[in-house]
């Protein structure tokens, strides 16, 4: 493919793919930022198989039901499966929320029950393992027109919520004593931030897989903490990782023929390893 058509000749093939790529590489390197300050890594990861359960259970209840669902012809399913995953994730939010301080217990066991429950499930899925892969993990080579509009309007609504509750956000993830005293609810703002991530992580990796939606999350957030003085400067370091790991990762892989969802996290890795070599702040 690289060798017959040029990048740029082949731009209507490979354009949507980036749209969504770079969209989501921004939103969730933003969310990373929190993420990784407040030291709930392990949290996208736990959401993304959340969200596979997800999946899996609404093509069951097909199952059950009767139906018999071929995406690829057109989906003979009452609820999308994103939206049963989107419900999963937004659901897992609200514990892992409430158990802040012991989130990597609560956040493994998650992962770990959720991966049970998507291999059990699944082996009562009468449904093609295409279909239900695509679902999953998604496609970051080629994605449908829809994604566009679908991780576009997850980040608006993402960075909406951040550009009105920023402070709040702030004040209770570093110091949630003083802002209950000053009447700020400590659980509904927590859940409140936990419902972004798992906004984001939900619809990116239905678009473009788990691998890219959980690398371009921590590691520009990683790059941008190391190198930023302040936190409007780690945020925008962040965001400019992302987006530039998401784009370049995609033209790195249709140049040198490299899987594109791995290329894209090697180069976000490769940022943070440049802002490892530089000297602590």
């Amino acid at each position: 493919m690289t060798g017959a058509v040029g990048f740029w000749e082949s731009w209507f093939v490979w354009r949507d793919a980036m749209i969504v790529a770079v969209i989501g590489a921004a939103a969730l390197s933003y969310l990373g930022v929190w993420v990784v300050l407040k030291r709930v890594v392990y949290v996208p990861l736990a959401l993304s198989q959340v969200s596979a359960a997800g999946v899996v259970t609404a093509y069951l209840v097909a199952t059950l039901a009767g139906l018999h669902p071929h995406c690829d012809t057109g989906c003979d399913i009452p609820v999308d499966p994103g939206w049963v995953a989107l419900l999963f994730a937004l659901g897992a939010a609200v514990p892992f929320a409430r158990s802040r301080r012991d989130s990597s217990d609560a956040t493994v066991a998650a992962y770990l029950l959720s991966g049970a429950l998507v291999l059990i499930l699944g082996g009562f899925v009468r449904q093609d393992l295409h279909d239900v892969q695509r679902v999953l993990f998604g496609n970051a080579v080629l994605v449908d027109t829809i994604q566009i509009a679908y991780v576009g309007a997850a980040a608006i609504l993402t960075f909406a919520v951040h550009r009105l509750f920023y402070a709040r956000f702030l004040y209770v993830s570093f110091d949630p004593d003083a802002a209950g005293a000053a009447g700020i609810g400590h659980f509904a703002t927590e859940v409140l931030l936990f419902a972004t991530f798992a906004l984001m992580i939900s619809v990116v990796t239905r678009a473009i897989g788990a691998l890219p939606a959980f690398g371009l999350m921590v590691l520009p957030a990683l790059a941008g903490l190391r190198l930023g003085r302040s936190m409007r400067a780690a945020f925008a370091i962040a965001v400019a990782a992302g987006v530039l790991s998401a784009a370049l990762g995609y033209y790195a892989s249709f140049a040198l023929g490299l899987p594109t969802g791995a290329a894209m996290v090697a180069l976000s890795g490769i940022v943070y390893l440049g802002a490892l070599a530089k000297r602590s702040r």
